[in-house]
Formats: structure tokens, C-alpha cells, sequence
């Protein structure tokens, strides 16, 4: 037998009456939702659909109203009604009946499913979805592989994040990957959308913060510092020479990890200057005689090593012909006697803290650090002459007063870092 109700609330549930046989209350208000009265004093919610592409109707019980509150039954309902509707049995789901299904369910199909996702919505970037999918998912997320998504607990995210206590940017990173992944089956009706055991960790402060002397290197001690194990004199470092150049190159420029390793000999405009296409601005980089020295010291390498000529990049790995990647395992080595690991942008941070130090003028400051204002001449004529010159003294101005740090220097006769680089 079943009976119609108007409304649904808890007055309505508790003065539900039993009888000798079973019988189910259908809701105007809630397509699909029932509630099962049982003649013994159990009252229960289920979902009564058919699946979108056929078969037989499907009877899901959720749980009693001792177990379930309306709002937590009305949840698990539109959840069934959204799997229906999909094509999916909540049964089979429910009951891990169907291992194909279940198979998909791990942690590992899950993540690649959300990392195609977010590429579909071109909300990743090809370079950003290579290294979540190839390093922080099947990497650093490795643990959680096989794992169902469903079993994942705040204990054994705890239990993974201390394991992984010796890289803890990366595993920042992978954590913020797993915290997206749950958010997005929870959109999907894969897991319920309150569960997400990365949360504790979040709220609790447990994640890592980076140090607030990540931000620059001190201009008195640490660059110093940081310039001689870049000069390495005893080769203790065994850096990649194109490596060094690359890092080199960001010191002395300010620009941009991305720009530098992405870097053709096609962006390169005689001995003037060097253009790099942004998406709201052009940015031109005067080529002083310290660029200078570095170009021809990469045109060196390259014609010592003639399997190398013909590259069209300036950085690149001379194993795979394609630009460098990670500069972190050469700017571990060059932080040795730092009580910090250097990052690309601090290095950017340094080169902006010695513009200000020089006193060159603000649009120059600007436009070196490819800034886009208001109004910027250089953005728009890239072949006055005049404005070129004039930016590429105060560069000059720049890298003077970085080569200042150097502590290796002999005045009189070496005065540059680029007289013993190169």
C-alpha cells in the first residue's frame, strides 16, 4: 500500500502510525522519495527510480530515521536521482556488486579523471597537468594508488603527509592536488561532498608554510653567498653548465623561471635586445655586456658539442634537445651555506630589491621586471633606439651593484662575476 503526504518534517515522521503489513508514504514535494513502514517499528527513507537508459525500477534504502536525520535522507536522495540519471545502478555502487565499477573508484582513476577535466575546461595548462599527473600524482601521491577514495581517512593522510616530511613544498602541493580531487568527486556523486580528510591538516595549521626568508636573499650576506657557489671554483657542485647560465641569467635580469627556460635564439634582436611576448605586454630586455658574455659562452658550449648546434632553445637538456624543466636539484646546490632552499622567485625578488637600491627610474623598474602600466613606451616601440639605450644603462646600473656582492672579486682586475663564470 502506499500512502501521499503534502509535507515532510520531523512532527510528520514521529506521528507516522504502524500497521500490521508494510506499507510506503510517497512525498508530492520529493519525486522518488519514500518512506518504508515496517510493521516491527522501523521506519526507513529510500529512493524508487528507474535507471535513465532502462531496466527495472530500482528500490535504494538509504537507512531509518533513527540514523538519519530529513536533511542527511534528502541528500542521499538526490544523489541516487543524479546516478539514475546518469546511467549508473546506486546498488551496485553501494554494494561494491560490480568490480569494474569499483576498480574506477580508486584514488588513481579518480585524480586522472579530474586532471582531464580541468585540461577540458583549459583551467591547467599542458606544462601545470604534466607535473601534477607525472610528479605530485604519480609520485608523490603513489601511496593512495590503489585505495578507494571512499577509504581514505584522516588517518592515513596524516599517516602518508609525516612520511613525506623531507620534501615539504612538494608534498604541499600533492596535498592541495588530493584536496581538489575530493572536491571534485564530491561533484560527481563519487564520495559524499563533506568528505575530505585533507581538510584536518589545513585547519589545523599542519601544512607548510613557507619561511618568510624565502622571499629574498639578503643583499649583504646571503647573495654573496649565493654568487660564489654559483662561481664553484672547485667544481664541488657539478652543476650542468647550462644550468648555471640559466640561473645566472635570472640574477642578473629578474626575469622570469618560464621566460628564461623557454628562452629561444629566435626572441634575440642582434646585440640590442632580447623581446619576450607576453599576453598584455612585450617586454624588451637591453642586451648589456654581461648578457653578452653569456650568450657567447652558451654559443661556445654549443659549438664544442656539435649534436647540440641547431637547438632553437638557449636552456636545454642536451639529453632530450627540449628546455629545462627544474632548476631545484642546481639551486639545492647553490644554498649550501644558506639555512634555506633558494626559489626561482626569489631570485626575481633579489634583482627587484637592487633596482630599488639603484635608484633607476620607476618605468625602467617597470619594464626590466616586464610589469605592463598605464603607459609604457617601451611596449609599444621596440626599435627607438634611444629608449633602448637608455634602459639598458640602468640594467647596467643593476648588475653593477649585483656584481658588487661578489665576494671573490679583485678590484683593479676582476670586477665582474662574468670575469670567472666565463
Amino acid at each position: 500500500m502506499i500512502k501521499v503526504s503534502d509535507v515532510l518534517n520531523p512532527e510528520f515522521i514521529n506521528a507516522i502510525e504502524f500497521e500490521e503489513r508494510p506499507y510506503f508514504i510517497k512525498f508530492k514535494q520529493y519525486p522518488g522519495l519514500r518512506v518504508k513502514v515496517n510493521p516491527k517499528g522501523r521506519i526507513s527513507f529510500i529512493t524508487y527510480g528507474r535507471i535513465h537508459f532502462g531496466g527495472s525500477p530500482r528500490t535504494i534504502t538509504h537507512g531509518t530515521t533513527n540514523e538519519l536525520s530529513i536533511d542527511k535522507a534528502l541528500d542521499k536522495h538526490f544523489q541516487c536521482l543524479k546516478l539514475l540519471q546518469q546511467g549508473l545502478d546506486p546498488n551496485l555502487i553501494k554494494k561494491s556488486k560490480s568490480k569494474q565499477f569499483t576498480s574506477s573508484m580508486n584514488f588513481l582513476n579518480v585524480a586522472n579523471d579530474f586532471i582531464k577535466d580541468k585540461i577540458a575546461k583549459k583551467e591547467y595548462s599542458h606544462n601545470f597537468a604534466t607535473h601534477s599527473s607525472k610528479y605530485l600524482l604519480n609520485n608523490k601521491l603513489k601511496y593512495f594508488h590503489k585505495i578507494n577514495i571512499a577509504q581514505i581517512s584522516e588517518e592515513k593522510v596524516k599517516a602518508w603527509y609525516n612520511q613525506e616530511k623531507t620534501t615539504p613544498a612538494a608534498r604541499h602541493n600533492a596535498l592541495r592536488l588530493m584536496s581538489s580531487v575530493f572536491s571534485y568527486a564530491g561533484t560527481q556523486n563519487i564520495v559524499e561532498k563533506s568528505l575530505n580528510p585533507t581538510s584536518t591538516i589545513f585547519k589545523n595549521g599542519l601544512s607548510y608554510q613557507p619561511k618568510s626568508k624565502d622571499v629574498q636573499l639578503t643583499l649583504d650576506n646571503e647573495l654573496p653567498k649565493f654568487i660564489y657557489q654559483m662561481w664553484d671554483p672547485l667544481n664541488t657542485n657539478k652543476v650542468d653548465r647550462l644550468s648555471r647560465n640559466a640561473i645566472y641569467f635570472m640574477l642578473f635580469t629578474g626575469i622570469k623561471k618560464s621566460d628564461v627556460l623557454n628562452m629561444k635564439w629566435s626572441q634575440i634582436s642582434g646585440n640590442s635586445y632580447i623581446l619576450i611576448e607576453k599576453r598584455s605586454c612585450r617586454q624588451m630586455l637591453p642586451i648589456t655586456p654581461s648578457i653578452e658574455l653569456l650568450l657567447k659562452d652558451i654559443k661556445d658550449h654549443q659549438s664544442k658539442n656539435k649534436h647540440l648546434i641547431g637547438n632553437e632553445y638557449l636552456f636545454f637538456n642536451i639529453n632530450t634537445g627540449k628546455p629545462i624543466n627544474n632548476l631545484r636539484k642546481t639551486l639545492v646546490k647553490y644554498s649550501n651555506d644558506l639555512d634555506w632552499i633558494v626559489y626561482p622567485e626569489a631570485i626575481r625578488k633579489t634583482f627587484a630589491k637592487v633596482c630599488d637600491y639603484s635608484s633607476i627610474p620607476r618605468e625602467h623598474f617597470y619594464q626590466l621586471l616586464g610589469i605592463k602600466k598605464a603607459y609604457n613606451p617601451y611596449q609599444s616601440h621596440p626599435d627607438n633606439k634611444d629608449d633602448i639605450n637608455q634602459l639598458k644603462k640602468s640594467l647596467i646600473t643593476v648588475q653593477d651593484n649585483i656584481d658588487k656582492a661578489a665576494p671573490m672579486l679583485i678590484p683593479g682586475q676582476l670586477t665582474k662575476i662574468s670575469d670567472f663564470i666565463f
